[in-house]
């Protein structure tokens, strides 16, 4: 390729430009799940763990 030659418009563009098709129903069940989160907050229904361990030990038991 010298400077003379024209420059491709297509030559320039990337995959990454092409965004994927997003399912507009997981975005709301994402939204609609922080939103009872912070309902529950809001009404004192939260536990505090220490550290990691106890939130990981509260998360394996049923």
């Amino acid at each position: 390729m010298v400077c003379s030659d024209p420059l491709m418009v297509k030559d320039l563009m990337s995959p990454a430009d092409k965004p994927e098709r997003v399912d507009p129903e997981a975005g709301k069940q994402f939204i609609e799940g922080i939103r009872e989160g912070l309902e529950d907050f809001a009404a004192g229904r939260c536990k505090g763990f220490k550290d990691a361990d106890e939130l990981l030990a509260y998360l394996l038991n049923p």
